[in-house]
Formats: structure tokens, C-alpha cells, sequence
């Protein structure tokens, strides 16, 4: 049998030449990808693992091996996620058992449904997971180390308990506008020392209506709510304290003392001081 050989340039040649170079520059397109995908799962602030529907590991990033201070010859592509449960007890990072830590996170991955729960390790660190299952079967979850954010949050809660518990034993009544003029503190303090509810002097109220309220109760006796308005911003814009006295309709004398705050708005202190005046 004779072959035909194809002479250079011819386009038979040049076909043949096409068809190999086709198949290059799709794996090298695919590198190419495969290498992005890589630097992008590598860089990322959080741990990432993907897993198979047989639950093998597919690919994890370095922040995921350090989260849970995994030994990365051990974690590799293949590993079943049980093993590395199980790994993570031989290490001592884990708190519970490679059996209880499945168990809390294989109705995850059955249910194949996107959720988000936390894990404390053994050194008392808490991490969030985020775990999104894949149309193929499989999941991807995201492991976010949240301890500095969950410490943060519990010194502004116990900030909160100390902050309401010295305005509850404060001998004076307080109030505390922002730079809008508008109620964001009121203590028990003053409700008392003007016999009014919260219903009366509400949260979010603003300046000139509550003092139009307080004459509108008949604690106070006619004012000049513009003037007092006024003179307060003065002394506010300018960085400094206004003093009155304020004679309440029943006798008593209060000292309302305004200071500004450093971020906006002031804090007004109301101390009976009726005996002194006398």
C-alpha cells in the first residue's frame, strides 16, 4: 500500500498541526486555571478543605492546616475526612472524639444543605464553619478562627453589665444625647427624681421635646425652651460645661450639670440639691 506524504505548508499538514496543538493549549489553558484556583485558595483569610461525595479530601489550603494545627504530610489530598478528625485527636487540638466530632457533622453533610456552626478546640480557641455542599456531591466548608471576635464581644456585653449597673446606683440622675440631640441614655435615677415613667421621657426622644414635656407635666414652670436650647449648644460648641438650677414645680431644687463628649453630643447630670440651697 502507498502513503501519501503531505508536503510542508500543504493543508493537510497544516490540519494535522492544528489538531495537536489544540489539545496543548487546552491543558495549558487548564494549568493555567488550575495554577489562579491555586494562588486564590492559598491566599484566602480563612481555612478552606473540599471534599468528595465519599468523603475524601480534594484540596485544603495552608490557613486550614493552621487553624487546626494539622500535620500537612498527614492532611493530603485523598485523606478521609474521618482520619483527620481522628488526626486532630492524636494531636491533642481536638475536644472531643473522632467518633463525637463525626457525629456532630455528618447530619451536615447528609442533609447536603448550607449551614454554619462553631467548634471549640481543646486550647480554647473557637472556630467558625461554614459548609456548603457541592451539586456533585461533596461539600466545600470555610474555617474562620472567630476567638478574638467572640472574646471582643463578651468584654462589650460585660462592658454593658458594669456600665448599666453604675448608672443604676448613681445618686444622680443621667442623660445622654448624641450629636443629633436625641435620647440614647436615661437612668432610673432620673425617672425617679421627676416622678415620671419611661413612657414619658422615651429613649430616642429628642432635646427640645423632652423639655417641652417635662413643662407640659408640670415639673417645670414656664421656660424659654429656645434660649435653653440655645445656650446649651453654645457651651457645647465650645467645649464646655453649662451649670443651671432648676426649680421644680414642687419646691425642689436640681442642679442640671451638661458636659460635651468627645465623639458628640453631652451627658446631663440632675442632683437634688434642695437642702444645700437652703
Amino acid at each position: 500500500m502507498s502513503v501519501t506524504h503531505a508536503k510542508a505548508g500543504s493543508p493537510v499538514r497544516g490540519r494535522r498541526a492544528e489538531g495537536i496543538g489544540l489539545p496543548r493549549r487546552i491543558e495549558n489553558e487548564l494549568r493555567k486555571q488550575n495554577d489562579r484556583f491555586s494562588a486564590a485558595v492559598e491566599n484566602m483569610s480563612h481555612g478552606l478543605a473540599m471534599f468528595d461525595a465519599d468523603e475524601h479530601m480534594i484540596i485544603c489550603n495552608g490557613n486550614y492546616i493552621s487553624i487546626f494545627c494539622l500535620n500537612a504530610e498527614i492532611v493530603r489530598p485523598g485523606i478521609r475526612f474521618f482520619d483527620i478528625l481522628q488526626h486532630s485527636v492524636d494531636i491533642g487540638v481536638a475536644s472531643h472524639s473522632a467518633e463525637e466530632l463525626y457525629a456532630i457533622r455528618k447530619p451536615y453533610i447528609d442533609q447536603a444543605k448550607p449551614s454554619t456552626y462553631e467548634e471549640t478546640l481543646s486550647d480554647g480557641r473557637i472556630v467558625n464553619i461554614s459548609h456548603r455542599p457541592l451539586a456533585s456531591g461533596g461539600w466545600v466548608s470555610i474555617y474562620e478562627d472567630i476567638t478574638e471576635q467572640r472574646r471582643a464581644e463578651q468584654e462589650l456585653k460585660e462592658q454593658h453589665r458594669r456600665f448599666d449597673a453604675a448608672l443604676a446606683n448613681m445618686s444622680q440622675g443621667l442623660l445622654m444625647y448624641d450629636s443629633d440631640g436625641r435620647l440614647i441614655v436615661r437612668n432610673e435615677r432620673f425617672l425617679e427624681l421627676y416622678h415620671v415613667t419611661p413612657a414619658d421621657i422615651p429613649l430616642g426622644m429628642g432635646h427640645r421635646d423632652a423639655l417641652e414635656q417635662l413643662v407640659r407635666l408640670g415639673l417645670y414652670a414656664e421656660i424659654d425652651i429656645d434660649s435653653e436650647i440655645s445656650k446649651t449648644a453654645a457651651c457645647l460648641q465650645a467645649g464646655e460645661m453649662r451649670s443651671t438650677y432648676r426649680h421644680l414645680a414642687d419646691g425642689r431644687t436640681l442642679l442640671v450639670v451638661r458636659r460635651p463628649m468627645s465623639g458628640g453630643g453631652w451627658v446631663a447630670t440632675f442632683d437634688d440639691v434642695t437642702e444645700r440651697r437652703r
